[in-house]
């Protein structure tokens, strides 16, 4: 039941105090008043004994008979259509209520009951019942649903919001010092040299019977000749002059030439593993960074506009009236992305149900927006009643279809997709091809894919994503193994988005007769630390095709054009479901290899039109 708050106090003291109204004879303002009330969401019980009360208290006998059998028989009658049809319109209902009142006063003339009213003012009175409840239930719903202007959104605080907002800024600090450790080397300083410098000679000058002569006397020229020789070999310079000088000086040139080479190679593979400590301290940052964002995100606040929007909460509240459902509650969330959530608690009339979807597609049509059920929503509302909460949707949706073929003599596809709708309004679809083919290609691209859906579920922006998976595969390295990486996320609103290519095949989009393609010319994920993932902006519309393949696919066909060539494959489609389109792609590829698959081939195509109302959220359905 809905809570009782002084809207629904005036309404039912308009109702006591509704006799007190009378023209010629006729109290026509007690029906209407009830009716009113009685569709409005008032309490039921309530009204009728606000009404009946007053005509005991404020009309004689006869009219308290009179009007209190008018009102009784309406309910009964309301009630009664709501059992058998689940639901009682507002029209029905106020032609019940003004007929029953004029039929009142037309039993009360036959009956020759003494009544200042005649049947001509009977009839009018009913006509005038029925435009008032018929307009009236409108406006009261207008009412009950209206704040004060001034009133401001409040907002809905995220439990512990505060908390992770430190969280976030500690995180956000030790990514700085861990950046600030980090000084990656590619060269080695003069003390380091001197280092060098000592070692060769105490591993080699120090057993040989010339180390007085060459290293004790005090006008020796060997500490200036083996460190212009450390220097050229360091710099890669022809080191020719610097050996023949060292060599007038030094009996065990070739010895000193050889332990030089072993001192530099450690000392190149000591500096190697130490950039390596450099990139994993320069993963970690990206990853402390990137958990403070979704800390900072998590944080938000979202704002409750159930105040500032009372007409669209009246239309929503009228419309579900209208199909059966009582609402106990309703609360309007405007969330991060300016996208509203409704909040609902309500349940249906008698034993009936209701599908969640209907729901959906009442609140769509009352609100002029679209909405759907939250994904983990239950399927039927009954009596019971529940909490349900509905989603405003997009203007756009998407469904997609893939076709794929296995390289010759392997099990499994080396190449990974996915496809999502996110709750947010963004679609996003990824492909990754593996390095190699069959099992550990397979592996690693749906390492890749896994990774890519959960930071992008979980609130990551694209190329955030892209950077903490990328510090994950570089730390990860096993067996050199590499993923290429083609994102695509679009904003179903506008149809505008972004396109990520990570050492990926081109990417192709047809809008009508035309086919355009984005490529870039980068590395694989996880080659190294810190690679940026090329970014294309594209823009699509209703009826617009987005077709992603691989390099086994474009590698293959043999053309001297091979982008060229598959436009024009996709520009020969004749097909508008993602499914076949996919399909048919990849068979006439096929035909340029005579059906010879010689490495893994995956197109994944999607399909973007504009939503229709209650349509589903299912991408695929």
């Amino acid at each position: 039941m809905r809570k009782f708050d002084v809207k629904q106090l005036v309404i039912c003291v308009l109702a006591v105090l509704a006799p007190r109204l009378c023209v010629a004879g006729a109290y026509p303002l007690v029906p209407a008043l009830f009716m009113t009330g009685y569709l409005s969401g008032v309490n039921r019980s309530l009204i009728f004994l606000c009404t009946v009360g007053g005509l005991l208290v404020l009309a004689p006998l006869r009219i308290f008979l009179k009007y209190g059998l008018a009102v009784l028989l309406a309910a009964l009658l309301v009630k009664a259509v709501e059992l058998g049809c689940r639901k009682c319109k507002t029209a029905p209902a106020a032609v019940i209520a003004g007929g029953t009142t004029a039929a009142v006063t037309v039993v009360w003339q036959m009956m020759k009951i003494p009544d200042a009213s005649t049947v001509a003012i009977g009839i009018l009175e009913g006509v005038f019942v029925f435009c008032f409840v018929f307009l009236g239930t409108r406006l009261c719903y207008l009412f009950l649903d209206w704040e004060p202007l001034g009133r401001q959104p409040m907002p809905v605080y995220v439990q512990g919001g505060e908390k992770l907002n430190e969280y976030a800024q500690s995180f956000q600090q030790l990514a700085k010092t861990f950046r600030q450790m980090n000084r990656y080397r590619s060269d080695f300083t003069a003390e380091e040299l001197g280092r060098m410098q000592n070692e060769v000679t105490g591993t080699l000058c120090v057993s040989c019977s010339q180390c007085a002569a060459c290293w004790e006397t005090e006008d020796t020229p060997m500490y200036q000749l083996l460190y212009r020789f450390l220097q050229s070999v360091q710099k890669g310079e022809d080191t020719e002059d610097s050996a023949r000088d060292l060599g007038e000086h030094c009996v065990c040139m070739e010895e000193m030439m050889e332990q030089v080479t072993r001192v530099f190679e450690k000392a190149h593979l000591n500096m190697a593993w130490y950039n390596r400590l450099q990139e994993n301290r320069d993963a970690i940052a990206q990853q402390l960074n990137a958990m403070a964002y979704i800390m900072e995100d998590c944080a938000k606040n979202e704002q409750d506009v159930t105040a500032l929007e009372g007409k669209l909460t009246a239309a929503v509240r009228y419309a579900l009236k209208e199909n059966g459902v009582v609402c106990d509650s309703l609360r309007l969330l405007r969330k991060s992305g300016e996208k509203l959530e409704i909040l609902f608690s309500g349940h249906t009339r008698g034993r009936q149900c209701v599908s969640v979807k209907e729901l959906a597609k009442i609140i769509s049509r009352a609100s002029g927006h679209p909405f759907l059920p939250s994904q983990d929503a239950r399927a039927l509302l009954g009596e019971k009643g529940g909490r349900l909460s509905f989603l405003e949707t997009t203007e756009l949706t998407a469904y997609y279809g893939v076709a794929r073929a296995v390289r010759e003599g392997e099990q499994v596809s080396g190449d990974s997709f996915a496809f999502r709708l996110l709750d947010d309004g963004r679609c996003i679809m990824v492909v990754s091809d593996g390095m190699g083919s069959g099992y550990s290609a397979c592996k690693e691209s749906e390492m890749v894919i896994d990774l890519i859906e959960k930071f992008m579920e979980s609130g990551f922006r694209p190329d955030t994503a892209l950077q903490m998976m990328n510090s994950a595969m570089v730390t990860h390295g096993e067996n050199n193994l590499f993923s290429t990486v083609d994102l695509a996320c679009i904003d179903m609103d506008s149809g505008k988005g972004k396109l990520y290519k990570v050492g990926a095949a081109a990417t192709f989009v047809r809008r009508g007769d035309q086919v355009t393609w984005i490529e870039d010319h980068s590395m694989p994920v996880g080659v190294f630390m810190n690679q940026v993932p090329g970014c294309e902006e594209i823009s699509l519309k209703d009826g617009d095709f987005i077709v992603m393949v691989t390099d086994g696919t474009l590698d293959h066909l043999y053309v001297d054009d091979a982008r060229e060539t598959m436009a024009d494959i996709i520009r020969s489609v004749d097909t508008s479901n993602p499914s076949r389109f996919s399909r048919q792609v990849l068979e006439q590829v096929l035909l340029f290899t005579g059906g010879r698959v010689r490495d893994d081939m995956t197109v994944l195509t999607a399909g973007i039109w504009k939503r229709q109302p209650g349509e589903s959220a299912d991408p695929n359905p």
